[in-house]
This record gives structure tokens, sequence and C-alpha cells, in this order.
């Protein structure tokens, strides 16, 4: 059996990977203007302030894109095709965009359709972001 590779935070990415393993999803903030920023970086694009903090968000969005996988491309992930991976405008501020996987692969996404974000047991996984669909 082959271990799934599983994320490896660096300084820059720690606080997201940190939250989600809480329960959160968390996202950089400008300390100068407010603005939200993912990914995380150094600089703010809007106001160039290098100040910037963390911080959880609703996990609300709407989603873009996305595509159906049913080729194995490692084969840790076998058991799991297909799975569906979405890009997800959040709810705060819709030029941010994260990609995760939907929870339920059977699901119909549609670009437009409202999502949420959930997290599984760290315990049991590693932590990764996943959405489900959001109403009817």
């Amino acid at each position: 059996m082959i271990a799934k590779p599983v994320p490896r935070p660096d300084k820059d990415s720690a606080p997201y990977w940190d939250g989600l393993a809480a329960g959160e999803l968390r996202v950089q903030r400008c300390s100068g203007c407010g603005t939200l920023r993912w990914p995380a970086r150094a600089i703010c694009n809007r106001c160039r302030s290098f100040d910037a903090d963390w911080v959880a968000i609703s996990g609300r969005g709407t989603i873009k894109s996305w595509i159906r996988t049913h080729q194995r491309f490692h084969p840790a992930f076998a058991e799991d095709l297909p799975y569906v991976t979405s890009l997800v405008a959040i709810e705060e501020q819709a030029d941010i965009q994260i990609i995760g996987a939907l929870a339920d692969p059977t699901a119909e996404p549609a670009t437009g359709k409202a999502v949420r974000a959930i997290f599984r047991d760290p315990q049991q996984s590693a932590p990764i972001l996943f959405w489900e669909l959001d109403g009817p």
C-alpha cells in the first residue's frame, strides 16, 4: 500500500494548515488596509504593507470552476476515484479563490453553486480542505 502524499507546510503556509487542523479556514489579512490575501505573501498588492496576520473566514463561497477526475494520477488515490476538485470564490472577498475537493464525489457541482468548507478529523488524515454543496 502506498501512502498518500501529505502537505508540507512552510513558514508562509503553516497558519493555513494549522487552521484546517483546528476546523477553520484561515487566510492572510493585510494589517495596513485589511485586504485579504491568498496565497500568503510578504507584501500587500493593494497598499504595499509588509504587515499581516491570519484570520478565520466563514468558509462559504461559490464554485467558479470544477473538474471530476477519473484518471489515477497517483496510485495512493486510486480508491478515491472519481473525485471532484473545485475552485471556490470565498464569500468575504470574491477575488480570493481557493481549491478544495468536494466531500461527496457523487455531488452535482455547477458554476455559481454555493458551498461551505468542511473539515475532516485531522487524526484520521492530513488536514485537507473539502467543500460541501450548501443549499438546494
